[in-house]
């Protein structure tokens, strides 16, 4: 009779000290010892051995639990193996070794059927490892959890659904946590698509090594942190109970340094996220998280970014402000600007040039607007000559051309 079955069916707790009655004279006798009801709180609690009732039932000075058998592990398959390739192997080496096994292997080849076994496995392999989900169950969970995945994806669902409990509504226990980097980047680089590279240090499985410690990949590996997981204990007569426990890994460990290209791509968006899937710390029984560059712009000299417009300033001399002027300025790509105003530029006034802004993301042939805006530098002092001469130039201004506000 397993506790947590009766409360997953929402069962209130006197219909379950009802059934636990039911179920026989010693299952009733143990609970009356539980003054107020049942309380989880002191099982668990002897279960992590910190008394919790029902001493008096043997279980070696653990608190009144007995340890269950527990299931026998599945035996491991080497999947990478059966096809000869290594761990690190690629989409492309994957399928290739395949071909070639499964020509000299098929059944049409060899009639006597002396092949038929191998064949299988062989496909299996190819079947689990050229799925990159089910790929990265078998490296992380083992084979058992590579065919559970294989039987979620028939029914349906995703090959994580059996891992993660189903939904995206549980807490994703199994998964490890994700890794967030800032990648700094220039404008040049969010203009014109660039490629970044960051090395990061992580630790990572020695997949398969535990039983070849010599091979020359496994050179190096140690323990690993230790793991969760779920056994079967006896509470009581008539009562078993399923806890939560930290084992010794029987997996090897190291840290290793990983390269790791991220594609910027033109026009991406301040604090975009580039995610590299699964390439975080890693842990036995565990899938790892995601490591996730967060583009970090940095302060460019002569333009501000928003979204997909450009902005600048422009310092023109009092001459330029009353007559115009024509310049012209080199833009992020390399490629020359030109402006050219006549009559009077006034202080503050902005100007706007379609076309010459960040390109778009994902439309890359587009790009946003490029918005100017002028200061006038007038000249610190006037000599006596040259204000007598604006003074003719100029019309004269009374009280009544001074304004406020």
């Amino acid at each position: 009779f397993f506790l947590h079955s009766a409360e997953s069916e929402g069962m209130s707790p006197p219909a379950l000290l009802l059934l636990l009655a039911l179920c026989g004279g010693a299952s009733a006798q143990f609970f009356q010892f539980q003054q107020g009801g049942i309380n989880l709180e002191d099982l668990m609690g002897g279960a992590f051995g910190g008394g919790g009732g029902g001493g008096h039932h043997g279980g070696g000075g653990r608190g009144g639990y007995e340890e269950l058998p527990q299931e026998e592990e599945e035996e491991e398959v080497d999947l990478y193996e059966r096809l000869g390739i290594q761990p690190e192997a690629t989409d492309r080496e994957i399928k290739s070794a395949y071909r070639k096994l499964s020509v000299q292997l098929h059944p049409d080849k060899n009639p006597d059927g002396s092949t038929l076994g191998r064949f299988r496995e062989v496909t299996e392999a190819y079947e689990i490892l050229a799925d990159k989900e089910r790929r990265v169950l078998y490296d992380f969970g083992g084979i058992g959890a590579a065919r559970k995945g294989a039987q979620e994806q028939e029914g349906g669902g995703s090959p994580f659904d059996m891992f993660f409990g189903g939904g995206g509504g549980r807490e994703q226990s199994n998964r490890g946590r994700n890794t967030e980097i800032d990648l700094p980047v220039t404008l040049e680089d969010l203009y014109m698509g660039n490629e970044k590279s960051a090395t990061i240090k992580r630790r990572i499985v020695c997949r398969n090594c535990k039983k070849k410690p010599n091979v020359p990949r496994c050179q190096g590996c140690g323990a690993c942190p230790k793991e969760k997981k779920m056994v079967h204990r006896r509470a009581g007569p008539g009562m078993i109970v399923q806890q939560e426990v930290m084992v010794e890994s029987k997996e090897k460990c190291k840290r290793e340094e990983k390269s790791l290209k991220a594609t910027i791509e033109k026009g991406m968006p301040d604090s975009e996220q580039i995610t590299f899937k699964y390439e975080s710390e890693q842990k036995p029984g565990q899938i790892p998280g995601d490591v996730v560059f967060k583009l970090k712009p940095v302060a460019h000299k002569f333009f501000k970014r928003s979204r997909e417009t450009l902005s600048m300033k422009m310092a023109i001399p009092l001459r330029a402000a009353l007559l115009g002027f024509e310049t012209s300025f080199t833009h992020l790509d390399g490629h020359t600007v030109t402006i050219k105003r006549s009559g009077v530029t006034k202080p503050g006034q902005s100007i706007r040039i379609k076309g010459e802004g960040m390109p778009k993301h994902g439309v890359s042939s587009e790009f946003g607007d490029l918005v100017i805006t002028f200061t006038v530098d007038f000249p610190p002092t006037l000599d006596a000559e040259l204000a007598a001469g604006l003074e003719q130039l100029l019309p004269p201004a009374g009280p009544s051309d001074i304004r406020i506000g």
